[in-house]
């Protein structure tokens, strides 16, 4: 009998096997080479994974610093997005806004006290009054020269006085005198509170962008300090001085 036709007529029963051998499939009974390309198939199709010895290095190690640079960069600006959204959002809601550096809060106290010198300053007959009733021969509710810290001699705040300037400037009601216009304080005043109670608002609001803390044209605070100089306000308003 010859060596093939016993590899081929020859029983093999599972009691002959050894313990220890695996029985493989059909595809394993090749060369080793043939073997170990069984055993890593590629796969293609149907969300299967190709499997190839080149793709692990076909990233260089300089690309995966720059990918991740990139996405630490990606990451601060996406953080700094979520904050002023978060921010405008707040400001929406009624929340205060934009929190403002130490800096800038000194210089819009000190526009906001420029201002006070000019729209609540004493006139030549020892009154401060709002423009509403600077137009009006209506009995003082203060003395001259005897209205309390805060108040005008009309009885008016000088935030009051202040927003009621801003306005005007805005085109809501006039402010000086020949104006067609005024805002009535029954209007004025109860407006004003909502705004503070509701949203924060304080004077400058509608002149300033609280994210950039900066002033639009001509309303920042060393403009303001040059509009005290020049008196040009209080030379529109010498009409006022008699009441």
């Amino acid at each position: 009998m010859s060596l093939n036709d016993y590899s081929t007529t020859r029983s093999v029963s599972p009691e002959s096997l050894s313990p220890h051998s695996p029985n493989y499939p059909q595809h394993y009974t090749g060369t080793y080479g043939t073997a170990s390309q069984g055993a890593f198939p590629s796969q293609h199709g149907g969300g299967g994974t190709s499997f190839h010895g080149s793709s692990a290095s076909s990233i260089l190690p300089s690309e995966d610093k720059n990918r991740i640079v990139f996405l630490q960069r990606r990451i601060l600006e996406l953080e700094q997005e979520a904050r002023q959204a978060k921010l405008a959002l707040q400001s929406i809601k009624g929340g205060q806004g934009a929190p403002q550096s130490p800096t800038f809060q000194a210089s819009r106290r000190a526009r906001t006290d420029t201002r006070k010198k000019i729209f609540c300053s004493l006139n030549r007959a020892g009154n401060a009054l709002c423009a509403w009733h600077d137009a009006r021969r209506e009995r003082r509710v203060f003395a001259p020269k005897n209205a309390p810290e805060g108040y005008l001699n009309c009885g008016c705040t000088f935030e009051e006085a202040l927003f009621e300037e801003s306005l005007a400037r805005h085109n809501v009601g006039s402010y000086l005198p020949g104006g067609g216009i005024r805002m009535d304080p029954a209007l004025r005043n109860p407006l004003l509170k909502l705004l503070e109670t509701r949203y924060g608002y304080k004077d400058g609001d509608f002149e300033l962008d609280p994210f950039a803390e900066t002033w639009k044209a001509d309303e920042s605070p060393a403009d303001w300090d040059q509009k005290a100089k020049s008196n040009q306000f209080l030379k529109r308003r010498a009409d006022s001085d008699r009441h």
